[in-house]
């Protein structure tokens, strides 16, 4: 058993929106299950790989709130860095 208890401190309240504010900043992630595991990949480096499902949420969760408690002026500068590295 697991319990995010601060879902409120990331986008949308959800873990989802945690996961589009790491792709916003160009983790670009990638969750799947192939046979019984789950893999999370950012581009083309392997991050996680485990069976549980809960893990990959914990996993996730832990990132995403990382990123989320940063001042939004600090983020924004981030997310600017980060959209000219791609481009």
């Amino acid at each position: 058993m697991q319990q995010l208890t601060w879902l409120d401190e990331l986008p949308d309240q959800t873990l989802e929106g945690g996961v589009s504010l790491l792709n916003e900043l160009k983790w670009n992630l990638d969750i799947k299950q192939i046979d019984n595991f789950w893999h999370i990949s950012a581009g083309h480096r392997g991050l996680l790989k485990t069976s549980s499902r809960e893990s990959v949420d914990a996993f996730l969760y832990g990132v995403a709130l990382a990123y989320s408690v940063i001042p939004k002026q600090i983020l924004d500068q981030i997310r600017s860095f980060a959209t000219q590295a791609t481009e």
